[in-house]
């Protein structure tokens, strides 16, 4: 058995905790959070053969130590925070909080659970679940800045709202001619050159639709550079998502380009939502049954239990929110796109399940179906 390194992170120190592999003897110490601390971590620790490094996973603070170990050759597990804190509840009443105590706390819950642990906690690499994440929160600036620009048109040139503004030729005419002002002060020929998108192809709006939407406009031009700004910013974050899309599908096919066929094998997911789920789930192989993937997920429900109640309650949301919000996507799509998973919904519904309700029975559907194909190797096939 492994000698055992629990380590708290902090953004500018860290404490560690050591339990040697009979989990008698025992020594702490702290170090910077900086390649010369991290080389003082592995001096201190260099008495001990073949440790292994956990620490909780803390916003972005762990991935460089993390990174430092596996590169020297040293094994480094992520933990989840959540088991951590239960782990800490269960087995002491104090209310005394230090690095020094939290970092034993990891080692001792470590070398209680180190069984299960090693083979439910990430160790690769976070690149893809980083570019992953960022592409999540760059979809909901998006998404944001969608919704700004359609109330800043509602109040500048409402009429124009009857076409669909998100194209990149509107979007492009908005950030030069935001406001019916704008279009009647300009030319036929500044009028031509904005509607010609870079490949030469024009918008389906002609001058002459352009001018009627501006001439009986009820809108206030004094709101024109809002729509500008919304045009422009909207602009610059649909090119930083397509970059980030490319970046994320691209790491992804690297290390798993099976599994992305597998997933995508089933009509109604696609490439972008398939690169989503592999990076938050990272290795299929994690996970030992379905039933813990539906937990990491977070759509299993709550159960209350004493003497002879039993109730089930609302899924827990414990697991991961940003994979659960992709299974979603996912869900929604194989209703749409694919007869068996849309009969088992419609089967849920008519079982008088609400559509929230439903779609979370869908989700489980179809963790449990990804579980075996993946653990399989299999493409999708509808069951017979």
């Amino acid at each position: 058995m492994s000698a055992i390194i629990g380590i708290d992170i902090s953004q500018n120190s860290s404490s560690y905790h050591l339990l040697d592999a009979g989990g008698i003897k025992e020594t702490s110490g702290s170090f910077s959070m900086n390649r010369s601390g991290f080389e003082s971590l592995l001096r201190q620790v260099s008495h001990v053969q073949d440790p292994r490094f956990f620490m909780e996973s803390t916003g972005r603070y762990h991935i460089t130590l993390a990174h430092f170990l596996l590169q020297e050759g040293h094994r480094a597990v992520i933990v989840n925070p959540v088991l951590i804190k239960q782990f800490s509840k269960a087995n002491t009443l104090r209310k005394t909080k230090t690095d020094k105590i939290d970092a034993a706390l990891i080692a001792r819950y470590a070398k209680q659970a180190q069984e299960q642990i090693s083979e439910n906690t990430r160790t690769m690499d976070d690149r893809r679940l980083s570019v992953a994440r960022r592409r999540e929160q760059v979809a909901e600036q998006v998404a944001t800045v969608k919704t700004q620009l359609k109330a800043d048109l509602t109040v500048a040139w409402p009429e124009v709202l009857a076409k669909n503004v998100f194209t990149q030729g509107m979007l492009r005419l908005l950030s030069v001619y935001p406001c019916a002002q704008a279009i009647e002060e300009a030319t036929d020929e500044q009028l031509a050159l904005a509607l010609k998108t870079p490949r030469g192809r024009g918008l389906s709006l002609s001058i002459k639709d352009l001018r009627a939407l501006a001439s009986s406009s009820i809108g206030i031009p004094s709101y024109g550079p809002l729509v500008k700004d919304s045009a422009q910013s909207l602009l610059f974050l649909q090119q930083k998502l397509d970059e980030l899309t490319k970046t994320l599908v691209a790491l992804v096919r690297q290390t798993q380009n099976l599994e992305m066929d597998i997933i995508t094998s089933i009509p109604g997911i696609g490439e972008i939502t398939a690169a989503h789920f592999l990076a938050e789930i990272e290795s299929i192989d994690r996970f030992e049954r379905y039933q813990n993937l539906i937990a990491f997920c977070g759509t299993d429900p709550g159960i209350y239990e004493s003497g002879s109640i039993l109730k089930k309650g609302r899924i827990t949301k414990r697991g991961n929110p940003s994979l659960r919000r992709y299974l979603f996507l996912m869900a929604s799509g194989v209703i749409r796109c694919n007869p068996y998973f849309k009969a088992f919904y419609d089967k849920k519904r008519d079982e008088n399940f609400p559509h929230r309700k439903a779609m979370v029975a869908l989700m489980n559907k179809l963790i449990k179906t990804l579980f075996a194909m993946l653990k399989k190797k299999e493409m999708f096939c509808i069951p017979t």
